[in-house]
Parts: C-alpha cells; structure tokens; sequence
C-alpha cells in the first residue's frame, strides 16, 4: 500500500455500495485538498500519518465533514485490514479525539476480522478491559462475530484466556452475544449451537459461573 489511490482501489475490490463508493471518492478528493497535494498516488504512505490533523484544519469550521471523511478512511482500511503501512493511519483514528471516528473505526474491522480472526484478536485483546463501555461492546461484538465462523474454537480459547486474566466482565458480554446470536438463526448450522455452548460453559467455569 505505497499511496492513497492504492488504497481506494483495493477497497474498491472489495465491490462495496455505490454509495459507499461516492464516500470515497469525495473522501479522496477532500484528502487531497486538505494535504494540499495534486493527486491521490502523490500522497505516500509516508503521509498517511499527517491524513486525519490535516482534515481537522481543513475543515475547521464543519467538524462533521472531518468526522465523515475519517470515518471513510476507516471503512476502507477495515476493508482491506490494517496492513503494516497503513497501522499508523488506522492507530490515529482508533484514538482519535472524536468517539464517533474511534467507535466506527474499530467497528470498521468486522469485515476484515472473520476472515483474519488472528489480526483481529489483538485489538479485541487492547479494548476488552477498556473504560470507554461502548469500545468494550464492540470487542464483544466482535468477538461474537468471529464465534460464527469456521474460528469459533479460538473465541472459545480466547475466553478461557480472558476468564483465566481476570476479565470476567467482558467474557460474559462476549457469552451474552454469543447466545443471542444463535437464538436469533445468526450462526451457520455446522457451528457450535446454544446449547453446546452453555454447556461447554458450565464445564469450563462451574455451574451458576455464568448465567443467561
């Protein structure tokens, strides 16, 4: 990923909305402006860090435009996934100052995540004992998601690992979802079902551990 037009078109690959794809487009030419650079492939991954301080000035007085314009930049990597060089981007908008561009942010990673549970893990590991109540929803949510994929047997390891380090909070959250999901017909058949999975839970943790 050398530029930013590498970048839109990898996430056009991806065969999104034409919707989302109009974001986009505006998105990059609003990139452009703000960086004070010709052409999206002349903006270089060395310049991805500067992309988010850059929209904040530019749209100084129309803050929600900032908002918007990150929050694309997000899909799109969530799209593609974090690859090394666009970490220092995405870092940027997972901390960034507005909570809506940190919550969509990491949200945006749901596409990425089920079929790279792997890469996923580690920012579910960063937020699951978060202070913020709305990113530690959202690692759960994940969590969640990845337990109705071929990868369900590393969410059930993970949660053994996050019970075992004191996280017990969030596992009940993940627990919860899990649960939901499979009462609502959300999991494939082949998965683990509700009921496996309560039981499973009761073996692993003692009866009345957790409760649904």
């Amino acid at each position: 990923m050398n530029n930013l037009q590498e970048l839109y078109d990898h996430y056009l690959d991806s065969k999104p909305s034409a919707g989302k794809i109009k974001a986009a487009t505006t998105t990059m030419i609003h990139v452009c402006k703000a960086m004070e650079i010709a052409t999206q492939e002349e903006i270089t991954s060395e310049h991805f860090e500067d992309i988010p301080q850059a929209l904040d000035e530019y749209f100084l007085n129309y803050p929600l435009k900032s908002t918007q314009d990150k929050a694309m930049l997000a899909e799109m990597i969530g799209r593609v996934g974090p690859k090394p060089e666009l970490q220092g981007l995405f870092e940027k908008l997972l901390n960034d100052h507005d909570e809506n561009v940190r919550q969509y942010s990491f949200h945006s990673l749901e596409y990425f995540g089920k079929n790279n549970p792997h890469d996923l893990l580690p920012y579910i590991d960063r937020f699951c004992r978060s202070e913020d109540d709305t990113m530690k929803t959202m690692a759960a949510h994940l969590a969640s998601n990845i337990s109705c994929t071929q990868h369900f047997r590393l969410i059930l390891q993970k949660i053994e690992e996050w019970h075992r380090t004191g996280a017990q909070e969030f596992v009940k959250e993940v627990l919860e979802k899990m649960i939901h999901s499979r009462r609502e017909g959300d999991c494939p058949d082949e998965n683990i079902s509700e009921e496996e999975l309560i039981r499973w839970t009761m073996q692993k943790f003692g009866e009345g551990v957790y409760q649904f």
